[in-house]
């Protein structure tokens, strides 16, 4: 391809980025990504979809010496990793932006910019960026930027507006030496397009694939909630069999999930954006209750059918979920070269800086509309108990992970019963450490007052290290056994925004333990998922922790899988501050972390007390 507009590129991936700037013209000379296997991917398309002269190593940015890339460089192209600006850093208890080592990597960036001196540069991130830290990270990212000697302009755009069958919204700032501003590509399919045309379909993109034999290899099945897809609407997602939906009985508690999570495309709309690295349940899934197909990917994403992405499933996934859409970036391409290179001959449409995109406003309308719907359900319920939590009956057993007997007697099997005991024993043990009342199945009566569907009586005995864990265990295997909940995790929700089906309506300890007291102090909701001077903790546990031991206390409680979590778990809390994440201990087969992020396996050492 002849050209002189030469280009570098960062962060490369799979090349969706250097693709849209391939085909509108640039000469893309140098391409980096730290992945080796990423960058064997943009290899195998020379030729075709990268220049056959284009150079393409991989390597940290952080290494790289810019008096050795290619000299007279007019543009650079790049999007540092986005994971510490992104939503789920955010739902872990803090973005860690600048904090974490990836949140600096626009500096290493800059460097480069500033060395090589190009006529602008394109910056590409997550839309969360801008909330980052509360805005202080992109504050520092564009004061940066302009100290280099460049005008900033950016906007957060959907891809889906550029020709892609998925909703995909990304900040995208343009470095550059114009004296006027640098202007956008306009849309070219949905309400803010000129033509007005349609979003693409997902259903509809799909047709061109004749020929799939690698669906009837991908379905979904397995696991505890496989079987739950095929009732789900395409369109929605595991909220469906929440309470706030109307779903009879109840699977899960109101935003205990991420959105994407049993999420089920609509063949007659665009997708929900794909991520790199799904989870067994993690949507976007088919319509026919499937995974996709890598070629569907390549599809959602906008990459032609024949571009060559090396690896298993699971790498050619990541490396499509981490692309920039070549069709979005086509577009910004052709939009850079109109206006920083005055080419006048590339035919773009541009949009005003005062238009205002209509993707925007498309959340307020569903969350309305959603907020009705869940006020249409709440009038109908009120004044009705429903059998959420099974009545049941059943004999003594022991719990295999503890060594401990639980007994539970229901009151009477009637409907307007809903006392339940539950007696939990250690061996020899008559010891009284806990008696609690939990509440379940919240519905407001006529009168307004709350009413319990049920309530479970609760009496701890027993001496030893994991009393209380072992109570929560047989609480979490009572919800199990008497509900459609898999976990007492999910009857709570996420502790960022929990939406509770039960309360802690009553705790009392006979011991004056720390771990007997945590456990008091922490069954008062309002304690949870707000953040709390260290010293608060430290004084519950004086005496067996002094305040130098901060690390020490947080290691022993989440050996007890309490989620506590501070600056040691993630760097983005206040180091003075902590988190209780959940008023009881996390469910015995959740996975969790123990070790703190500044200390190195041979320095973690694990306490033991005894009640």
């Amino acid at each position: 391809m002849s050209t002189n507009l030469r280009v570098l590129s960062f962060f490369s991936g799979a090349g969706g980025l250097d693709l849209g700037f391939h085909q509108a013209g640039f000469d893309i000379v140098y391409s980096s990504d730290l992945i080796p296997l990423f960058c064997e991917s943009m290899k195998a398309n020379r030729g075709k979809y990268v220049s056959q002269e284009s150079i393409i190593e991989s390597g940290d940015i952080r290494d790289v010496d810019p008096d050795q890339l290619p000299n007279n460089i007019d543009y650079i192209i790049g999007g540092p990793p986005c994971q510490t600006f992104s939503a789920s850093g955010r739902r872990a208890g803090g973005a860690a932006g600048q904090l974490d080592s990836r949140g600096t990597l626009f500096q290493a960036y800059g460097q480069i910019i500033k060395n090589k001196n190009p006529k602008g540069f394109l910056f590409e991130n997550v839309r969360g960026i801008l909330g980052s830290n509360k805005g202080k990270d992109w504050e520092d990212i564009k004061a940066y930027f302009q100290d280099l000697g460049y005008k900033l302009d950016y906007r957060v755009l959907d891809a889906c507006d550029y020709g892609i069958p998925q909703h995909r919204e990304r900040l995208i700032l343009v470095g550059h030496k114009l004296d006027e501003d640098f202007l956008f590509p306009r849309p070219t399919y949905g309400p803010d397009s000129s033509s007005g045309r349609n979003h693409i379909a997902l259903g509809e993109a799909f047709e061109v694939i004749k020929d799939n034999p690698e669906a009837e290899e991908l379905k979904f099945t397995g696991g505890k909630y496989s079987n739950l897809l095929k009732e789900v609407p395409e369109g929605e997602n595991y909220l469906y069999f929440t309470e706030k939906r109307g779903y009879p009985n109840p699977i899960f508690a109101y935003r205990s999930r991420f959105s994407d999570f049993l999420y089920k495309a609509d063949s007659k709309r665009p997708t929900k954006t794909i991520i790199a690295s799904p989870g067994k349940y993690t949507g976007p899934l088919h319509w026919e209750n499937r995974y996709f197909t890598i070629n569907e990917y390549k599809i959602i994403q906008g990459f032609p059918l024949d571009y060559k992405i090396l690896g298993k499933r699971s790498e050619v996934i990541r490396q499509i979920g981490n692309s920039v859409s070549p069709k979005m970036a086509y577009l910004l391409a052709c939009a850079v070269k109109n206006q920083i290179f005055n080419n006048k001959d590339i035919e773009i449409e541009l949009m005003d800086q005062g238009l205002s995109l209509s993707f925007d406003k498309r959340k307020g309308v569903k969350a309305k509309k959603t907020k009705q719907k869940h006020d249409t359900i709440s009038m109908n319920k009120y004044g009705k108990i429903t059998k959420k939590y099974n009545t049941i009956s059943y004999n003594s057993y022991v719990l295999p992970y503890s060594g401990f007997i639980v007994n539970e007697n229901v009151f009477c099997n009637a409907m307007n019963e809903r006392d339940i005991d539950m007696e939990i024993y250690g061996e020899d043990s008559t010891n009284l450490l806990v008696s609690a009342v939990l509440g379940f199945g919240i519905n407001k009566a006529s009168s307004g007052n709350i009413v319990y569907e049920k309530k479970l009586n609760v009496k701890l005995y027993g001496e030893g290290d994991h009393c209380i864990q072992t109570m929560w265990n047989a609480i979490d295997d009572w919800v199990i056994k008497c509900s459609n909940f898999h976990s007492l995790f999910e009857v709570y929700g996420h502790f960022t925004e929990p939406h509770p089906d039960f309360n802690i309506l009553d705790f009392q300890t006979n011991s004056n333990h720390p771990i007997c007291l945590f456990s008091k102090y922490i069954s008062d909701f309002k304690v949870c998922s707000k953040f709390l001077d260290k010293g608060e903790l430290l004084d519950l546990f004086s005496g067996i922790f002094n305040k130098s031991k901060w690390v020490d206390l947080l290691l022993f409680l989440r050996e007890f899988r309490f989620d506590v979590r501070s600056s040691e778990i993630n760097i983005a809390i206040n180091p003075n501050k902590y988190m209780i994440a959940y008023p009881f201990t996390l469910p015995l087969k959740k996975q969790m972390n123990f070790k703190p992020r500044f200390f190195k396996e041979d320095d973690i050492k694990y306490g033991s007390i005894t009640l």
